[in-house]
């Protein structure tokens, strides 16, 4: 009896091969997206909680001192080189951002400005937005305080009062003005009211040029608003949100168009206001609304900028 030969082949052929590779391809191209959703998503909620952090600190310091810091204030005095130190509205949150240690050098009038500490606080980045991608130093910083109008267009004997922002000039401007939460919540409220938001294009908390520590300005560490948005390399309004995202910025000389909240989430940008609650802010924001949530009174605000829209946009005529 002749013994039968099995000659069938064992494994795939070329064109099963195929057929399976593509499925593999097509269930990537299905999954790709929704794992890169579930990263963003985690790095959105962790620029929540960092700006969570400074509204906590910010919280701590109005409620013992009765007024929010200015966006830059005298913190001592360098007696070695006989000049005041100028800093950042992050400096005096420092001691409720657990860095007690790092305040306590800013505050000593007995170290040169040159030698105050520039280090690399974590909750000041935005993991969308890797330090890498930012030439500022190590004192990086990717979050802005609301300083409302910018300084620099106010004529010599215009005060910036406190219904157009929540961070003033605690530096220059005389008399000095300051807020409080109970101006807030004698006006337009401070869940109404914006305080923190990242900027993809912020400097540092400690401005430097040539590596030399310089004097704050609106640009490095502020969201401002004007009576309308600028374009592009404007040199007088302020871009609208997420808009020149593109652009450079330079950490010596920073640019007023780029004061504006922007970040890498898709569409939004993560804000914080007043009263400590944060939220996305999607890119499509009319103007008008974003105004209204940088200005503690609309009214005022709006009088004191000759912005008769934003000056009308209250139900109460100006008798709030």
């Amino acid at each position: 009896m002749s013994q039968r030969i099995d000659r069938r082949r064992k494994g795939f052929t070329l064109v099963e091969l195929l057929v399976v590779i593509t499925i593999i391809a097509m269930l990537v191209s299905l999954l790709m997206p929704a794992v890169q959703m579930a990263r963003e998503a985690g790095r959105r909620t962790q620029c929540l909680n960092n700006q969570k952090q400074f509204a906590t600190a910010l919280a701590n310091y109005e409620s013992a001192r009765r007024q929010f810091p200015g966006w830059r204030q005298v913190v001592s005095r360098d007696e070695t080189n006989s000049v005041d130190v100028v800093g950042t509205w992050v400096i005096p949150l420092l001691p409720y951002l657990e860095q007690r240690q790092v305040y306590d050098i800013w505050v000593d009038n007995g170290v040169p400005w040159a030698n105050k500490p520039q280090i690399r606080l974590p909750i000041a980045i935005c993991p969308s937005n890797p330090p890498e991608d930012m030439d500022v130093g190590p004192a990086v910083m990717m979050y802005v305080a609301n300083a409302g109008l910018p300084d620099a267009g106010l004529g010599q004997n215009q005060i910036e009062g406190p219904a157009s922002a929540v961070f003033l000039d605690h530096h220059t401007r005389s008399p000095r003005k300051s807020i409080s939460l109970d101006y807030l919540g004698a006006h337009d409220g401070a869940s109404n009211t914006l305080a923190i938001s990242e900027n993809i294009q912020a400097t540092s908390w400690v401005p430097a040029d040539s590596g030399a520590p310089r004097l704050p300005i609106e640009y490095d560490l502020c969201m401002l608003w004007t009576p309308s948005p600028g374009g592009c390399g404007s040199s007088d309004a302020v871009a609208p949100i997420n808009r020149c995202l593109g652009d450079s910025q330079s950490p010596s000389t920073p640019k007023l168009y780029l004061a504006r909240p922007s970040s890498r989430h898709p569409g939004v940008v993560v804000v914080t206001y007043c009263d400590g609650h944060g939220t996305t802010q999607r890119d499509n924001i009319d103007w008008l609304v974003y105004k209204q949530l940088m200005t503690p009174d609309n009214y005022i605000a709006g009088t004191f900028a000759g912005d008769n829209e934003l000056r009308n946009s209250v139900y109460d005529s100006g008798n709030n």
